[in-house]
């Protein structure tokens, strides 16, 4: 966390590009490098960690390792990086490669045995220097689309092994491999009045800003006419040459008068700034209309991204000063683009006052603050929210009404309901939910005593809620008693409307066997490869228990030989 003063002005060059090893590490797959997600994108709560590599379409391309070292960590999960290799290089780098379909087959043989011995599909492991050693371009896994991913592509990241911090592996040679000279795309301008007393063409409310290209290919906005403190903000997007994608902007710089006063670039930052980006964007537009506007002004938490700030990047109006804004977009391969904004003192009445929706409830984001009503408090910590703001906060029918989703969320906070008055046999099913539009959504739910509580980043209506309905098990790709000689792979789907799946096992003759579970397809695999069915008959089992502890089981059998 950063603190800004009232006139601070701070600027940091963390790394500049020839800092790093140009041609230490290869690509990762031999095919042409093309983009489908460039590092510090703009993504839903976070800032992207890597690059994405696009993988034509499909899943099953060969990976290989980028430089000679040692497998430092190997994480199978259904979120995140879904299947996921590490790599600890001597210079002093980690390379990590997610979303993987599999791995090679010596490193899945290390991995089952970890499988088949924690009776778990979610596992993670950190072998030891001198256990999986790669070499340069050596395969060490397939392409997929493994975790939250949302469709086939290579994330690949690189790291400073002792830190952990992400940096821009362009900055490693592989911005060499793309074609670039687009410049950014500029979709859209934004000047706010950020108080009461102050004012953008005579209006408190944000005000987009028309602008024109100019001969020399810049763009020029329309004159903004304003007094006191404003701010400004951008919607844009970069691309390449053998990339349609909409990408991040990797460089910005705003001049006043020529002076250079705010500054960013996404060369490398930490994962504990990555949720940042909830405040490096105007969030409560986001969420009404899905428009991610840069902000080029800052509160008291600010990711290390941004290098150059005087006054927290908002601009002073109170005199009769005229200037000229200018904006510098900049992609990795210094195309620019640019944009000139008038600015001139204007005092006159302020024709658009904003209605101003004060409640009981005024929080201030640097300090702790607790709320309680009817049986249910919610607890604060500093520092839960990026600015201070009037919350809604009501309890009507045992329902915790708690603003709403247009106020953005940094740190956890909790909610916990008195259950004192329900009958503790009625508590063994039951949790706090919050309402998703129509849809009831589960919480892991603390139970201490009678008291319910929640850890969550979620604003909106929280309640009590019952799951008494066991998951479903259905669609084998096989018939009972049917011989699958000819099949490489058992699977079989699953799936809970409530509180979701928490644990599966599935055993062939009473034996434990592996079987991968992919949550966007609700399926479940086993590979026959792993050789645990017997010769001729085998009964099949397989149960799965939701969050609430319904259970439901799946029993059949079928016929196999082993060859």
């Amino acid at each position: 966390m950063r603190i800004l003063g009232v006139f601070l002005f701070f600027f940091v060059q963390a790394h500049c590009q020839n800092n790093y090893p140009k041609d230490y590490f290869r690509s990762p797959m031999d095919i042409p490098l093309s983009l489908s997600g460039s590092f510090g994108e703009l993504r839903p709560n976070h800032f992207h960690a890597g690059i994405d590599f696009r993988t034509q379409k499909k899943e099953g391309l060969p990976v290989y390792a980028a430089a000679d070292g040692y497998i430092s960590r190997i994480k199978i999960s259904t979120t995140g990086l879904g299947k996921c290799i590490y790599i600890d290089h001597p210079n002093g780098f980690t390379t990590v490669y997610g979303h993987l379909q599999k791995t090679s087959d010596t490193i899945q043989a290390i991995l089952n045995k970890e499988h088949y011995l924690k009776q778990k599909y979610e596992i993670e492991i950190f072998p030891k220097a001198n256990e999986i050693l790669v070499k340069k371009g050596e395969l060490i896994a397939y392409s997929g689309n493994t975790g939250s991913s949302g469709g086939p592509h290579l994330h690949f990241e690189i790291r400073d092994t002792k830190t952990e911090n992400i940096i821009n592996p362009l900055f490693f040679g592989f911005g060499d491999q793309v074609k670039d000279n687009i410049k950014p795309q500029l979709n859209g301008v934004i000047a706010y009045a950020l108080t009461d007393s102050s004012s953008v063409n005579g209006s408190l409310k944000p005000v987009n800003l028309p602008f024109t290209l100019q001969k020399d290919g810049s763009y020029t906005a329309d004159k903004v006419n304003a007094m006191g403190k404003i701010g400004f903000a951008l919607n844009a997007f970069d691309t390449s040459n053998d990339s349609y994608g909409k990408n991040g902007i990797h460089k910005l710089e705003a001049f006043i008068n020529g002076t250079l006063c705010y500054s960013y670039e996404f060369d490398t930052f930490s994962f504990d700034e990555t949720r940042y980006i909830n405040d490096f964007i105007d969030y409560p537009r986001y969420k009404q209309l899905h428009q991610r506007y840069q902000k080029l002004f800052v509160g008291h938490l600010y990711p290390s991204i941004i290098k150059t700030i005087k006054d927290k990047g908002i601009l002073d109006l109170s005199s009769r000063f005229n200037f000229t804004y200018k904006v510098v977009l900049e992609d990795f391969h210094g195309n620019k683009t640019v944009i000139n904004i008038p600015v001139a003192y204007d005092d006159k009445a302020i024709a658009q006052p904003l209605p101003v929706e004060k409640t009981p409830y005024f929080l201030n984001a640097r300090k702790d603050n607790a709320y309680a009503k009817d049986g249910i408090v919610v607890f604060f910590p500093e520092d839960t929210f990026y600015s201070d703001f009037f919350l809604k906060f009501d309890v009507v029918n045992k329902e915790l009404l708690l603003h709403d989703d247009k106020v953005a969320v940094n740190n956890p906070f909790q909610i916990t309901f008195d259950v004192s008055e329900i009958p503790t046999e009625a508590r063994e099913k039951m949790f706090i939910a919050n309402l998703v539009g129509e849809k009831t959504e589960f919480n892991y739910t603390f139970k201490k005593e009678n008291q319910f509580s929640i850890k969550t980043k979620k604003l909106g209506k929280f309640f009590l809620s019952k799951d008494e309905t066991a998951p479903k098990i259905y669609a084998p790709n096989f018939k009972e008693g049917a011989n699958l000689d000819t099949l490489g792979y058992l699977k079989i789907s699953i799936s809970d409307d409530l509180s979701g799946i928490k644990e599966y096992n599935a055993y062939l003759n009473g034996k434990w066997i592996l079987m991968e579970y992919e949550p966007k397809l609700k399926r479940l695999t086993h590979n026959f490869s792993d050789d645990i069915f017997d010769n001729g008959k085998n009964d099949f089992t397989i149960e799965v228990k939701d969050q609430m502890g319904n259970v439901a089981t799946f029993q059949s059998h079928f016929f196999k030989t082993k060859k």
